[in-house]
């Protein structure tokens, strides 16, 4: 099997037992919590829109490595003998064979800071951007010795101008598999560092909920000689804490060395069935059986000593050990769930849960190498669930043993009775506590019912004037019987600051939006309760608000032509509208272009529609090119373009026209390799003449130049003032 055997999370079992207090009980209700909520965060994480599969892309491979000249190697000696492949992973046809070549080309996504993120690779690998090599782990020299490195994720990073290139992947294994396992992706580098820290964020959690469960067992191990299961329990649990954090993406970011991580993982895992076979072997006491599973365990600590000392000896790669392991785990954990059926009515409750959990966890393992196997297709398998219940069981077992034993020191206490008149005080007190308690959670409840009410409508708000006409209206019945006055727009003065309802600006900054001050309050609750509600409610609000600020911020600022990038119809009108009235205001001059491709209808018949796009592209790439950055270039609709040119003279504006003409009439335009017919344009060019001119009259005069200019040939200027002037002559 791939890495997937290290890399898979065999969480550890811990057991406690029901104690009998509610306090003790909770503390495994709030773990399975924990970690719930860690799944939940792992799971928006990986949904990363700046991400892309790299099975998504075309893969080819070659088999046997490629000859290098001047330490680059030669990619165009196997031209011919590339292959198709869906993922670069475990071609056809290996015979024996360790090295192996995967190509493809990148493709062109919008990345600041691109990676490829690798769960793990089988063994060694070099990679190549064209024939220059950006990344490299372990030895790939053919005539060096390969030392097994260890199963680290990777990360490769890729210089800005990616998009388009060829990708190589040099590969050398000799172990089962050879190629990518597990996750491939290209994505930004920040959002890998959070993949990886999110993905291991629940078994990291585990395995400290294992070395505590640990400990606590050894402690009873230690203090109760006669209760080996224990001892044996703790120490499953610790393999299982070291099999988490040898695996852990995460754990590569503060101890960077691959093979220590892998070691760590596998003398975890060699040495789970050795523990798992002895307390089974203890429980059995010399039952029909018990002979075997301690076989068993002297196997697998024969194997792990034999594995560890090869390894480092460097007779053999560590990764050559972990097949073989495998397929032993599967017959001794086949063997062991036997026996578990078996025994399952001689042993107590307390065993019964322990092997059940066991039961449950040994077939999530069996799942879980079939995976790694191959035989089922890749999936982030969740063992640590396994893991999780195993270990709630265990502590369930070791807090029961506990509580058995305080009873029976209980029974022993001879000041019982002395104590029946403070325990009812107590009783009474904690009565009353409960009552308020009841109090509390009925006014907690009903502010949150309310919240989530107001909460919900506001989410249905299409602006923030909106949203707040309804925080008017309703804001102040989230919190009766107390009265919050709602203070709208404004710093308003206020005791308790994190009570406000700050906004965030796009162009930076925030302000406030609201501020909740507290006036009177019921006095079933303290004022401190209040004052709490007070700051969820506008912690809670914010976030809504924010987000219709944010969906009317983003509509507002949708001014771009998608097709050539220059500001769009809707930008041009409110530019020109406010431009008109600057110039006016401060008396400057405002000129303004049309400009129309010449028998465009023709050239898209002739070429295409996405050649006819292409040349779109090409007109707007000059128009930037041509104006200054305080002109304004925009698509105005069709293959008509219009230019807002600020502080510029008629005169002006008619040369720059003209030289624009020109460099249009002169542009080379390439569509899939062929060289398409040159393209013209005709432009109408109008000027602010006077103070009763509006955009309408402006947009107009040009428009009548554009189509004088049409009609006396095309691939010229004219300007409305030439055009008035030849109507005059005819």
């Amino acid at each position: 099997m791939g890495p997937s055997v290290p890399e898979r999370q065999t969480l550890g079992r811990l057991k406690n037992m029901m104690p009998r207090s509610f306090a003790l009980r909770g503390t495994g209700l709030f773990m399975l919590m924990l970690v719930m909520s860690s799944f939940s965060v792992i799971t928006s994480v990986q949904a990363s829109p700046t991400s892309l599969a790299l099975a998504e892309l075309d893969w080819q491979y070659h088999w046997g490595d490629l000859p290098f000249t001047e330490s680059k190697p030669d990619l165009a000696a196997a031209s011919s003998n590339w292959q198709t492949i869906e993922f670069p992973a475990n071609p056809p046809g290996r015979d024996g064979r360790h090295y192996v070549w995967f190509k493809t080309v990148l493709p062109d996504v919008a990345l600041s800071a691109p990676v490829i993120f690798v769960t793990s690779i089988n063994l060694n690998v070099e990679v190549y951007l064209g024939d220059r090599i950006i990344y490299r782990f372990g030895q790939l020299d053919q005539d060096s010795k390969k030392a097994f490195k260890g199963w680290p994720w990777h990360q490769i990073a890729l210089p800005e101008d990616f998009a388009g290139k060829p990708l190589y992947l040099r590969i050398y294994s000799d172990y089962t598999d050879i190629g990518l396992w597990g996750e491939a992706k290209l994505m930004e580098r920040s959002d890998m560092l959070l993949h990886v820290i999110s993905t291991g964020l629940h078994e990291l959690i585990v395995a400290a909920f294992s070395l505590l469960v640990a400990f606590v067992t050894m402690v009873f191990a230690l203090f109760r000689g006669t209760r080996q299961e224990f001892f044996y329990l703790g120490l499953f649990s610790l393999a299982t804490a070291g099999v988490l954090i040898g695996e852990n993406l995460a754990i590569q970011l503060v101890l960077p060395w691959p093979l220590i991580k892998t070691y760590l993982a596998a003398v975890s895992y060699f040495s789970m069935p050795i523990f798992i076979a002895m307390l089974l072997y203890y429980w059995l006491n010399g039952a029909t059986g018990s002979r075997l599973l301690k076989l068993l365990a002297q196997l697998h600590l024969a194997y792990l000593v034999l594995a560890v000392a090869l390894s480092i000896s460097g007779f053999m790669n560590l990764a050559i050990f972990f097949p073989v392991f495998d397929a032993l785990f599967v017959i001794s954990l086949l063997i062991m769930i036997r026996v578990v059926l078996r025994i399952s009515r001689q042993v107590n409750l307390s065993q019964q849960l322990v092997l059940g959990a066991f039961a449950v966890y040994a077939i999530l393992l069996l799942l879980d190498m079939l995976v790694a196997h191959s035989f089922l297709p890749w999936v982030d398998f969740p063992i640590a669930i396994g893991g999780l219940v195993f270990a709630l069981v265990l502590v369930v077992v070791s807090i029961h043993s506990y509580v058995q034993t305080n009873l029976a020191m209980e029974q022993l206490n001879l000041q019982l009775e002395e104590r029946v008149s403070e325990r009812t005080a107590e009783l009474h007190a904690y009565a009353e506590a409960e009552q308020q308690r009841r109090i509390e959670l009925e006014r907690e409840n009903q502010f949150i019912a309310e919240l989530e009410k107001l909460n919900i409508d506001l989410q249905s708000c299409q602006s923030i004037d909106e949203a707040k006409i309804l925080m008017r209206q309703r804001l102040g019945n989230v919190f009766k019987p107390a009265r919050v006055h709602v203070s709208l727009d404004g710093e308003a003065i206020n005791t308790l600051p994190d009570a406000q309802i700050r906004l965030q600006q796009l162009e930076g900054g925030s302000h406030v939006l609201a501020s909740l001050t507290l006036e009177t309050t019921d006095e079933s609750l303290p004022r401190t309760q209040w004052e709490h509600f007070l700051r969820r409610a506008s912690q809670r609000l914010t976030v809504t608000l924010g987000n219709i600020k944010l969906r009317e911020d983003l509509q507002r600022y949708s001014f771009e032509d998608s097709l050539t990038g220059l500001r769009n119809r809707r930008f041009f009108d409110d530019a020109l509208a406010r431009d008109i009235q600057l110039a006016k205001r401060n008396q400057m001059p405002l000129s303004l272009l049309i400009c129309d491709i010449d028998h465009f209808k023709h050239f898209n018949d002739e070429f295409g529609h996405d050649a006819g796009d292409a040349a779109l592209q090409a007109v707007a790439e000059t128009l930037q090119q041509y104006f200054r950055e305080s002109d304004i270039p925009c698509r105005f609709g069709g293959e008509e373009f219009v230019v807002l040119m600020r502080d510029a003279v008629l005169e002006d504006a008619v040369a720059k026209a003209e030289r624009l003409r020109e460099a249009v009439q002169a542009l080379d335009i390439s569509y899939r390799d062929e060289t398409l017919s040159h393209l013209t344009i005709s432009i109408g060019v109008s000027s602010l003449s006077d103070a009763d001119t509006d955009a309408e009259t402006l947009l107009r005069q040009a428009d009548q130049a554009l189509y004088a200019a049409k009609q006396s040939g095309r691939n010229r200027v004219l300007s409305h003032h030439e055009k008035l002037k030849q109507s005059q002559a005819e």
